[in-house]
């Protein structure tokens, strides 16, 4: 981001220039990075930075692509629930975790601490700190960390017109934001219900009320009237109680082909990264949203890595039970289909991925065009994977420090187009001026 370093825009960077600064100096982080609302679109790099190596220097280089929307990655996540997270190697993390691991693991970044700046209870920005080393949770490093940018916020608002009312803050994980339910509310809902409570013997009346609403749910968007009517004599209603467990990664079998539909409340994919860490909330399921434990593959991608399913309210939810005959047409992990599911395909040719997914041509073109795919990526991504591949071999028979710093540097230049080519295009930086909020800093 560019612009003059004047009036409360740029008094706000150097504050957090300072904290960065100051934190990675006093806590050993290599690196630090502060983000700022666009609006409520996203996050964007505030313009206030701090590396101290050049693996750093090359990370945040390349971090200068990205938007952060909420609920994406740690920067999206903490900005929307207000709350830290600490996790020990981001380098290691599935992209639905943190998007940036391939270049934490290029420049060498491991451990990474984020905490939000907030204001009357509204996040104004999210710094992220990234140390070399892989470190577990530690409540005391955090604190410490917090104590820090608090006693430079302090000691800098007394010589600038800054509202005092900044604080970093550990946040509440507990606090769950739930909209209010149209849908649970409708009438067409109510008699629905009703007829699902009937669990057996249905009678005509009471399934024409259940296949009327079932119209309006995405999940039977793309399957044949004979499909539809089927699942829905089998159709179950279930009420879940906040906190209580609805899948974890160790039953996935006692769930399989069993789908689920939030009606009403609030449902949350939780992930713990390590052994020893926290459980964060990674994404949330309301009212219409379709969830399955093919949802957590998406996330756990190693032995550390442990996720569930959960209730973060009371959630009353459709159970569609999915006989063998069907399976075939519901290959996909996720409906609507995600874009990390798609992207898990693009080393394949368009016509391999439609058949590996169940989908005919048209109805992959027109899920592509929906997420802004323009071309299908498969033939620059090979191009680009030998790339990065050349070049780690050089790395590692490098002779000397100040060629194995510029390899890497290409390196990372290369892993940045990898990722422009792999990534979600809404996470993409188009253009050149990056705009905050007028009154964030006010």
């Amino acid at each position: 981001m560019s612009g003059p370093m004047n009036g409360p825009e740029g008094e706000l960077r150097n504050v957090l220039q300072s904290i960065l600064m100051g934190v990675c100096t006093r806590c050993d982080f290599v690196h630090g990075e502060a983000l700022r609302p666009s609006g409520n679109a996203c996050l964007v790099q505030s313009g206030a930075s701090y590396c101290s190596s050049p693996g750093a220097a090359d990370f945040h280089r390349a971090s200068l692509n990205f938007y952060f929307p909420p609920n994406v990655s740690i920067a999206g996540r903490v900005w929307k629930s207000g709350c830290t997270e600490w996790h020990e190697d981001v380098s290691v993390l599935p992209t639905t975790v943190f998007l940036r691991a391939e270049l934490a693991h290029q420049t060498e970044l491991k451990a990474a601490f984020a905490m939000p700046l907030c204001k009357d209870s509204r996040v104004i920005a999210v710094c992220i700190f990234y140390s070399r080393y892989a470190l577990p949770s530690n409540q005391q490093m955090e604190q410490t960390c917090l104590a820090i940018a608090n006693e430079i916020l302090i000691s800098m608002f007394a010589r600038s017109h800054l509202d005092p009312g900044f604080r970093f803050t550990q946040g509440d994980h507990n606090m769950v934001d739930v909209p209010p339910s149209k849908t649970g509310a409708s009438k067409a809902w109510q008699r629905c219900q009703a007829a699902l409570d009937q669990r057996s013997d249905r009678s005509e009346e009471q399934m024409e009320q259940i296949i009327k609403f079932s119209k309006g749910i995405h999940f039977f968007k793309y399957i044949t009237n004979a499909q539809r009517n089927d699942l829905c004599k089998t159709m179950q209603h279930t009420v879940f109680k906040r906190g209580q467990i609805i899948m974890q990664g160790t039953n996935l079998e006692q769930h399989s082909h069993v789908w689920y539909v939030v009606i009403q409340g609030r449902v949350d994919m939780c992930v713990r990264t390590h052994a020893q860490g926290l459980t964060y909330r990674m994404c949330s399921f309301k009212e219409g949203d379709t969830f399955a434990t093919s949802y957590m593959k998406m996330f756990i991608t190693g032995p550390t890595v442990a996720a569930h399913i959960e209730a973060a309210t009371e959630a009353s939810c459709i159970v569609i039970s999915i006989p063998e005959e069907y399976r075939n047409e519901f290959r996909t992990n996720t409906r609507p289909l995600w874009y990390e599911e798609l992207a898990q395909y693009f080393h394949t040719s368009i016509n391999e991925a439609a058949e590996q997914l169940g989908m005919c041509m048209s109805a992959i073109k027109k899920i592509c065009r929906r997420h802004g795919i323009s071309r299908w990526p498969h033939r620059k991504l090979a191009s680009v994977n030998k790339t990065v591949t050349m070049l780690q071999g050089k790395i590692a028979s490098a002779e000397d420090e100040t060629s194995r710093a510029a390899l890497r540097s290409e390196a990372v230049n290369v892993l940045t187009m990898k990722l422009r080519l792999t990534i979600n295009p809404s996470y993409l930086v188009r253009d050149e001026t990056l705009v905050l909020g007028s009154n964030a800093a006010d």
